[in-house]
């Protein structure tokens, strides 16, 4: 297993003991890393995507003991989980939120690796896999709103009936065989594709788009639970009217995620064109992409026209949601006047948004070549800020700050909970994830600090004004030529002459003048004075000894 932090306890021995036991089954091929730092959750938001599928599975089975896919009991069914069963509220919210948290972070990985170009490293498979994963996503979402069979629910349904039914030639067997024949049927087929059959075909394609080595990311994974949380505590999901046939339903719109398409279809153009033909080139354009791509770079700077096809996409999809989401706030017009939208003036607008936002997208990928083209001209200036290293001391001080607050969120969450307060609970509940996360990424980077090497003892720093002392090979070479020596000050020749004559009296007055240079060099070598030039050149000759 490729984690990174090892310890002793009885929890970690548990876990590699379950480890080694199903070492060898097909689920295990797959080898998940623990980064021992702190790594940009940008390259495993599939990950994420998988971790979020997971709290829907649970959360889902939990709310399958409750439910009732029956017509008349449906939304009774939910609305009893939602108010009388005991935490029925945390996991309803959970659950809805896990739902939209997993369409969104499914598009964000799609285009991240769009636009960074992971399909090109022969991933063509897995680009497939994961478009038609995001497809499966959204209808596993739009069927699990659907069968609360609110006023809401009601119009989704006789949206996608409708566009079912459009299809040429399938369309109305098609129809039959997901809707049935009345709400009767729809209600129990949609939720067996909900719990069921669509799983199971994301389970499936889920195998062949992973890939083998996989980021599990503790920190990030608690804190993207915790915001789900959080997210469910601010925002409780509304349970909506009960859909009533005698009473005229009023104005709603879809999930965010469905706007874009609700917005074509208020243009009440072609149901075909707009609900299935618009959407299906949509999806079969991202399919074909890994296959048209023919740039040899990877960098969304290098590809600038597939780049500037994506921004285009991103720009259609960000108008018509918005678009969808608005409804004329006059309530003098009749429903049907509030909700069509010109479409002579929203085709117009989507044509010109095309090129305008493909030219715009294209031109500033050109400028941002040319910046960085002379960019790398300049010369490099100096690395700015490192990354942030806390102390040893304040590692200890935030891990036992952190605790502390952890125990205080625990009590605060039970009490809340006793209250009766479920969004405030749901609320703590996603601070403590969150601060366990905190927890979590500040006790490996202590382990961090403690594995990494002691640091390198600073070089002493060399005045360069001081003059290095010449080896002794060198001044033995100096004495040994008397012609290139050069004479030294009056003041420095008297400090040498009584060394000299303090060692001339340990030898004999009479010393002949076959002394040789080596000789002289030695005494040199061994002795710290300077010698004059004259006195080198009267080392030859005899000395007159005087006597008192």
């Amino acid at each position: 297993m490729g984690a990174t932090l090892k310890s002793e306890n009885s929890l970690v021995q548990f876990c590699n003991w379950v480890y080694e036991g199903v070492d060898r089954t097909i689920f295990m091929g797959m080898k998940f890393t623990i980064p021992s730092r702190f790594v940009s959750p940008l390259g495993f938001l599939g990950m994420l995507t998988f971790v979020i599928f997971i709290i829907l599975g649970i959360t889902g089975a939990l709310l399958m003991l409750w439910y009732e896919p029956i017509l008349d009991r449906a939304w009774d069914s939910v609305e009893r989980i939602n108010d009388a069963i005991p935490f029925g509220f945390h996991l309803r919210n959970i659950h809805y939120h896990a739902s939209n948290a997993m369409v969104m972070v499914a598009l964000l990985h799609m285009y991240y690796q769009y636009f960074s170009g992971r399909y090109k490293i022969r991933n063509e498979i897995l680009w497939v896999t994961g478009v038609i994963l995001g497809v499966l996503t959204i209808l596993e979402a739009f069927t699990g709103y659907d069968i609360i069979f609110s006023e809401r629910a009601e119009l989704a349904i006789s949206i996608a009936a409708s566009l079912t039914n459009s299809i040429p030639v399938l369309g109305p067997d098609m129809r039959e065989a997901f809707f049935g024949g009345g709400f009767s049927d729809f209600i129990l087929r949609f939720y067996a594709f909900h719990v069921f059959w669509l799983p199971i075909a994301m389970l499936g394609l889920m195998v062949v788009h992973f890939p083998r080595f996989l980021v599990f990311d503790v920190p990030m994974v608690m804190a993207f639970s915790g915001a789900i949380m959080i997210t469910g505590g601010v925002f409780p999901v509304d349970l909506g009217l009960k859909f009533d046939p005698n009473v005229p339903p009023g104005i709603t719109v879809p999930e965010w995620y469905l706007t874009g398409l609700y917005a074509f279809l208020r243009t009440m153009y072609d149901k075909f064109v707009t609900g299935v033909l618009w959407p299906g080139l949509f999806i079969f354009t991202l399919l074909i992409i890994p296959f048209v791509d023919r740039y040899k770079k990877f960098s969304w700077k290098d590809r600038p026209l597939i780049t500037a096809v994506g921004i285009t996409s991103l720009a259609q999809i960000i108008v018509t949601t918005y678009w969808g989401f608005y409804i004329d706030p006059d309530i003098q017009k009749s429903l049907l006047e509030r909700l069509v939208i010109d479409p002579i003036f929203f085709y117009i607008v989507m044509v010109l948004l095309v090129p305008l936002s493909f030219g715009f997208t294209y031109m500033m990928i050109k400028l941002a070549k040319n910046a960085e083209s002379k960019a790398k001209a300049q010369p490099k200036k100096a690395a700015g800020k490192g990354p942030i290293n806390l102390p040893a001391k304040w590692v200890y001080i935030v891990f036992i700050g952190l605790l502390i607050f952890q125990i205080y969120l625990n009590i605060s969450a039970y009490y809340a909970v006793v209250s009766g307060m479920n969004n405030f609970s749901l609320f703590i509940i996603g601070l403590m994830m969150l601060v366990f996360a905190g927890m979590f990424h500040i006790y490996r980077h202590g382990r961090a600090m403690e594995k990494a090497p002691p640091p390198l003892p600073p070089k002493p720093a060399i005045s360069p004004k001081a003059p290095s002392p010449l080896p002794q090979t060198s001044q033995a070479a100096y004495i040994a030529e008397p012609s290139a020596a050069k004479p030294l000050a009056p003041q420095q020749a008297q400090k040498v002459k009584p060394s000299l004559g303090s060692q001339n009296t340990k030898t004999s007055s009479s010393r002949s003048g076959g002394q040789t240079a080596s000789s002289v060099s030695e005494n040199a070598g061994t002795s710290k004075d300077i010698i004059s030039s004259a006195e080198l050149d009267n080392l030859g000759k005899p000395r007159n000894t005087r006597t008192g």
